[in-house]
């Protein structure tokens, strides 16, 4: 393995790591699909030739074995992390900072799941993976001005959803 190829698995661990936990919502489980989108990158020698494409091959790897995973589980309900983390992020002493972090949180992820799944995809791709649009447009294999419409509508549809619940907590 090269260090060109090294520096660029681990410069992008944790943003794949973010993607596959943010569509399957279970932390472990996350970290398992991580590891199996590196094994499967590194076992295609040929795909990793092309150092220009490697970025958007390892980001439709984890898309895809992220989907595939939430689809073979559709029967049970996956468990969430996404509170854990942000309880750590607020200091318990401050019970009244940690229920709003958990309140907006449950707001903002309500919010993103009653999203179209496109819109959704291209909305995390973009803002929790730091992709741009070529390579969102790679990654779900649609044009990039497809990923433009999805993530505009995407972000109307958030303020839709979630204006309402500020408006609500100004009063």
């Amino acid at each position: 393995m090269t260090d060109s190829i090294s520096n660029t698995i681990q410069e992008l661990s944790g943003k794949v790591f973010r993607l596959i936990h943010r569509i399957v919502s279970d932390r472990e489980q996350a970290k398992d699909l991580t590891q199996d989108v590196f094994v499967k990158v590194l076992r295609e020698p040929e795909r990793v030739r092309d150092l220009t494409k490697l970025k958007p091959y390892i980001f439709r790897s984890a898309y895809n074995t992220a989907l595939n995973f939430k689809r073979d589980l559709s029967r049970r309900q996956a468990k969430t992390e996404f509170i854990k983390e942000e309880l750590t992020l607020v200091n318990p002493r401050q019970p009244d900072l940690l229920l709003e972090s958990v309140e907006v949180s449950n707001h903002v992820k309500g919010a993103l799941d009653s999203l179209a799944d496109k819109q959704r995809e291209a909305l995390m791709l973009r803002f929790y993976s730091d992709l741009v649009i070529a390579e969102i447009a790679d990654v779900m294999a649609v044009s990039q001005g497809s990923v433009k419409v999805h993530i505009a509508r995407g972000l109307q549809n958030l303020k839709k959803c979630l204006l309402p619940i500020l408006r609500e907590e100004k009063s």
